[in-house]
């Protein structure tokens, strides 16, 4: 998975009149946020020289431009005026507004700080509508836990906004037959996102799986089973086609450097190579912490790539369904056949299995290797670039360890949900998701998220999926395109 740097250019504008050099404005920022750099991972480019007039930005803003940065973080130091604003406007495509206290809150006033980034707000609001200039903005000194923990939700959605306009994802198969509510405009997708897609043929990559060396093939197999609480396979062999397609999979997307795969797990697996690759996927998500997405859902496997950008850790998110509900403790169970990283499991581990539902009525049945587990008890954050990228569900759940486990397969119980930051009731998720018509698949992600989500979503114009209460009568809400 590629993560592109961020880069954050600053200045601090401010007139002489005031008093920004006195009270060490520029300086106090800088230091603070070349410190926030380290942390948050992100390159500072900073303009030291005070910033006092139109020809100070206009210098300025040639050397930020030279430097090609993402975001530009504008301080009022002090008291600036709207001449000093206009420079800056084509320096980097986005646009942060930072305002600071007064030293004092009362005598004579010495910074001016706040009224000038509510002067600048209302010129890139009013004055420059038809620009559509979008911006955030901040306030408090850098070392305030206040702009610190507001600042590094920027950094990380701007760090995902970059790499994803330069992301590869790999299309191996396209879509099972029948997954129609999956299909995607590529165009679209990339004109929005900057998302490249690139097609192959499954069969090409069942011959590279089976054309490796017995040795590493071997080798797989041990640390597969080693990480496993249990084994309970019919067929032995399948461990061998199963870590065979591990390393075709591994090494299709180191070769041509893709962020996520999405691949068609069935039929066509079954009847040229007589396997369910889930434990591929699973093993790809874990071990490599590449998001692999079943059934050749593309957008699954991009949702899932922005979660891994804004998650921490090294694993990948994973891909559900939501499969069963408990009306009466606001519990969901999501669920999939074994695909899921063995680090989302309880203490329970994971389990290598037959695939619960591909071959266990057939005469060539059952295939393995799939994944069995529990999640354990954690916070999650679940998404879906919906719409070829025009729109973004943003979901906060608790998944919450019960005496009923759910039905074989990865799988957790989901509570209290939060949809955009709002707490929602699970009949009314249902619903919403059900009369918008969902693309079917949720991607799943450790740790709460949604903050970077919805800056995500507003850096990118997408819409966010809006609620739609629980009633009885007929609903007819219109998707999000």
């Amino acid at each position: 998975m590629a993560k592109h740097r961020l880069r954050v250019g600053y200045l601090g504008t401010s007139l002489a009149s005031y008093f920004a050099s006195e009270y060490r404005q520029r300086e106090r920022a800088i230091d603070g946020l070349r410190d926030l750099a380290n942390r948050l991972d992100f390159d500072l480019i900073a303009v030291h020289n005070e910033v006092a007039g139109e020809e100070d930005s206009t210098r300025a803003a040639e050397y930020l431009r030279d430097q090609e940065v993402d975001f530009l973080l504008v301080q009022t130091a002090a008291c600036s005026m709207g001449e000093q604003l206009y420079p800056l406007l084509d320096v980097a495509p986005r646009i942060g507004l930072w305002a600071t206290p007064d030293p004092e809150l009362e005598g004579e006033i010495k910074l001016h700080s706040m009224l000038s980034t509510s002067h600048f707000a209302s010129i890139l609001k009013r004055y420059l509508r038809y620009e559509d200039i979008p911006f955030k903005w901040f306030y408090g000194h850098v070392e305030t836990e206040g702009f610190r923990r507001r600042f590094a939700v920027t950094v990380r959605a701007l760090t995902a906004v970059k790499s994803m306009a330069r992301a590869r994802i790999g299309w191996v198969g396209g879509l099972s037959p029948g997954f129609d509510g999956m299909v995607f405009d590529e165009r679209r997708l990339r004109s929005r996102l900057g998302i490249t897609v690139h097609s192959h043929e499954l069969a090409d990559l069942i011959e590279r799986a089976k054309a490796y060396h017995p040795e590493p093939v071997a080798a797989t197999v041990s640390s597969v089973r080693a990480a496993a609480s249990g084994t309970e396979v019919t067929e032995p062999a399948s461990f061998d086609r199963v870590a065979r397609l591990y390393l075709a999979l591994r090494d299709l997307a180191s070769e041509c450097a893709y962020d996520a795969l999405a691949v068609q797990c069935w039929p066509n697996f079954q009847s040229s190579f007589r396997i369910a690759p889930c434990m591929a996927y699973s093993w790809l998500g874990s071990e490599d912490g590449v998001a692999v997405s079943c059934e050749g859902d593309l957008l699954g496997a991009v949702s899932m790539y922005l979660l891994n950008l804004l998650t921490e850790g090294e694993g990948s998110s994973t891909l559900l369904d939501m499969t069963a509900l408990d009306p009466d403790t606001n519990a969901m169970l999501m669920w999939h056949c074994g695909v899921t990283p063995r680090h989302f499991a309880n203490e329970e581990g994971i389990r290598w299995v037959d695939h619960v539902t591909l071959g266990r009525k057939g005469e060539d049945g059952p295939y393995g290797v799939a994944g069995d587990q529990v999640f354990a008890a954690q916070e999650t954050s679940i998404s879906y670039i919906g719409d070829d990228g025009g729109s973004l569900l943003v979901l906060r759940a608790d998944i919450v360890e019960r005496k009923k486990k759910g039905f074989d397969g990865t799988r957790g119980w989901f509570s209290h949900f939060e949809l955009n930051k709002r707490p929602i009731g699970l009949m009314d998720l249902m619903n919403t998701l059900t009369v918008r018509g969902h693309e079917h698949h949720y991607a799943v992600g450790q740790g709460d998220v949604t903050s970077e989500l919805m800056e995500f979503a507003a850096w990118k114009g997408m819409k966010l999926v809006e609620e739609v209460p629980d009633v009885d009568y007929l609903q007819l809400e219109g998707v999000n395109i």
